[in-house]
């Protein structure tokens, strides 16, 4: 029976891939390869993480210890307006994204853009925590309280009530976008690899893993943001500590190699012809993939993390 359904699934899936697949190349060419040789949308990420970086002067450096003891509860009071408190709001954020986006977003950017790639994720990284400082900010200024108590936040509303009504349309466009958005990049690839590995490792079929993820989840986030705080308060410490201490003893293991690793990121950098060829093309490759697996790492400038961040307390 689950072969049966699993072959119209697939049926299903080809007929849709043929009908979205031209037009989302199109649109991906246009996103992230227009115009050529220096793509616009990895400039604006960079040059306006580097713009708020310098406005704000360094805030991700000067504002670190304020940041954990925010996280730790300091300034917390179960009286103030919101559903969560920021340690809540922030491992809500962290659960969609620390992920594959952290692990095998890595290796497809070393894979095609080169070890240099590697260096343009952390300057993504660095200017992106002054960027998701903007964001999260915004979200806290601009929000609205709802009769029954409950928090509407984002970049629609701070578009909406910081730009003003002219700029509403903007807003409904980023709410469009990042429904379509969350259903790709936020389930649709965290899903499909967690269905494709426990069907390759235990042969369990992926309709079958689909549907229990499927139901998990809806158990979490049917009971709202509350209750999904609750739960990603639980899970998100033991997944950072599982993803943190693994890479540690990687690199435990692994170093007497370190030096040589950095020494191959910073070279290939600004010079990757021994990884993808010669010219200003390959150095465009490696950047533009350093700039895409950063942002699908960190979501910085996404605008996903001050929807989570605006309902803090």
């Amino acid at each position: 029976m689950f072969e049966q359904i699993e072959a119209w699934t697939a049926t299903v899936a080809d007929l849709i891939n043929r009908a979205i697949g031209p037009p989302a190349d199109f649109l991906e060419h246009y996103v992230w390869g227009w115009p050529e040789g220096a793509p616009l949308l990895a400039i604006v990420l960079l040059s306006t993480g580097f713009f708020v970086t310098l406005r704000l002067a360094f805030i991700q450096v000067r504002g670190f210890r304020h940041a954990v003891d925010i996280t730790r509860g300091k300034y917390d009071n179960p009286e103030d307006a919101g559903d969560l408190n920021h340690f809540q709001a922030l491992t809500t954020a962290l659960s969609a994204t620390v992920g594959i986006g952290n692990i095998a977003g890595v290796a497809i950017a070393i894979r095609i853009g080169g070890p240099g790639a590697l260096f343009w994720m952390w300057l993504t990284a660095f200017f992106g925590m002054a960027l998701k400082y903007v964001e999260c900010t915004l979200a806290l200024m601009h929000r609205r309280v709802n009769p029954d108590g409950s928090i509407s936040g984002g970049p629609m509303y701070y578009i909406e009530l910081g730009l003003g009504e002219r700029w509403k349309w903007m807003a409904f466009l980023f709410a469009g976008f990042a429904t379509i958005s969350s259903f790709g990049g936020g389930c649709m690839n965290q899903s499909n690899t967690l269905a494709d590995q426990v069907q390759s490792q235990f042969g369990v079929p992926t309709l079958v893993s689909g549907l229990v993820f499927a139901s998990v989840v809806a158990l979490v986030i049917i009971g709202g943001i509350r209750r999904i705080g609750r739960v990603t308060s639980i899970l998100a410490p033991g997944m950072a500590i599982l993803y943190v201490t693994g890479a540690l003893y990687i690199l435990m293991v692994n170093a007497a190699n370190i030096p040589d690793g950095f020494r191959t990121i910073f070279a290939n950098a600004f010079s990757p012809e021994g990884i993808v060829g010669g010219g200003v093309a390959s150095f465009m490759i490696t950047l533009l993939w350093g700039v895409k697996r950063g942002l699908f790492s960190n979501e910085a400038g996404q605008g996903s993390a001050p929807i989570a961040h605006a309902t803090a307390k």
